[in-house]
């Protein structure tokens, strides 16, 4: 197994990867091609950054992380904005799913009033056959060498308060209870690792 940099060639096997271990899920919602472009565009844009592993040419892992959501979200109106647009109009049938849209879009703006960190752990899963063999933590230990590498000294990541192996991972890799804010409908935990210690 190694773990390597995300590029489109891996993209759908993280979109299916994603959508399979986060079912409920807002992102996985939207269906495979809109989950497949947006790791795509994850791999190409300068803002963000993914690291995959891989076991025998199989993605059974990744990690995604972004600078700045908000340059990441105009990456994508750029790069893919008629695509994206045409996979949200057709999802957009209620107005519980306008909300989540908006929610998204917004929440750049919400997470930098409460002064936390531009730089934040988007997304991390690990396939069955690559749990507790310490993949998740090989993956976050080199998503937090390239913010080093970037200058970057705090990350956030966003999880469902009630998701327990999720919180207790991030508190295993360092990450610091910050607040709790309400995220589509479900208590959330926000943590902080402050890369300069260590």
């Amino acid at each position: 197994m190694q773990i390597e940099a995300l590029t489109n060639d891996f993209a759908r096997q993280a979109a299916e990867l994603h959508i399979k271990n986060i079912p409920t899920g807002f992102i996985s919602s939207l269906g495979i091609n809109f989950v497949t472009a947006l790791y795509g565009c994850i791999a190409e844009d300068n803002n963000s950054f993914s690291f995959v592993a891989v076991d025998d040419g199989k993605v059974i892992g990744f990690v995604a992380f972004s600078t700045n959501l908000s340059k990441l979200y105009k990456y994508v109106g750029l790069k893919r904005g008629f695509k994206f647009g045409f996979i949200l109009a057709r999802k957009m049938v209620s107005f519980r799913v306008i909300k989540k849209v908006f929610d998204n879009i917004f929440y750049p703006s919400k997470m930098a009033k409460m002064n936390l960190p531009d730089a934040e752990l988007l997304s991390i899963v690990v396939a069955s056959q690559g749990r507790g063999k310490g993949v998740a933590n090989q993956l976050v230990d080199a998503g937090f060498a390239e913010c080093r590498k970037r200058s970057i000294e705090r990350v956030k990541v966003l999880v469902a308060a009630g998701n327990e192996p999720a919180n207790k991972l991030y508190q295993k890799c360092g990450f610091e209870l910050a607040t709790q804010i309400e995220s589509h409908g479900v208590k959330s935990n926000i943590y902080v690792r402050d890369l300069t210690r260590g």
